[in-house]
């Protein structure tokens, strides 16, 4: 793409680390969770599914643009926020006992990422400075998630007498 429109060196280059980030922690927990790497209650086993699979198409929507493109932004914004509910609420017990901080702090920076994208009309800003706090939210948001599922993955790999508590 960058050959193609004769872009400078690094144009794109946050988004592109920023679905390889989103591409790491899908690896990391659909291949802990699919060879049982995961230890204790089989509900933490699907919570690394779940997790991964939402990051799975989470990269997968940035790399192509789905919410651009072809389904909308308002309903995957809308199903994006009733997932990570469902993820709150049926796996609260796992995201308590794991680390759960820096998931719901990934779910903040995230949002604030949309919120800023949704209602960029409201600021006097340029749209560069608006893209920059967007871009920002985003890219600490992917990383703060990347963070939680390596913890949650080392943290649940672990037999129950060395889990931290």
């Amino acid at each position: 793409m960058a050959q193609s429109c004769k872009a400078p060196l690094g144009e794109g280059f946050l988004s592109s680390v920023g679905y390889l980030l989103w591409m790491a922690a899908a690896a990391i927990a659909l291949f802990a969770a699919s060879t049982r790497q995961i230890q204790g209650s089989v509900l933490n086993r699907q919570f690394a599914f779940c997790g991964g699979g939402f990051s799975l198409w989470l990269c997968l929507d940035d790399m192509f643009l789905v919410h651009d493109r072809y389904l909308g932004q308002l309903f995957l914004y809308i199903t994006y926020a009733f997932f990570t509910g469902m993820l709150l609420f049926r796996f609260r017990g796992p995201l308590r006992r794991f680390g759960g901080d820096t998931f719901l702090v990934s779910v903040v920076l995230l949002g604030l990422s949309v919120l800023t994208d949704e209602l960029q009309w409201l600021w006097p800003n340029s749209y560069e400075t608006v893209q920059i706090f967007e871009e920002g939210f985003k890219f600490l948001g992917i990383a703060a998630w990347l963070s939680f599922w390596c913890h949650y993955v080392s943290s649940a790999s672990r037999p129950a007498s060395l889990e931290q508590h």
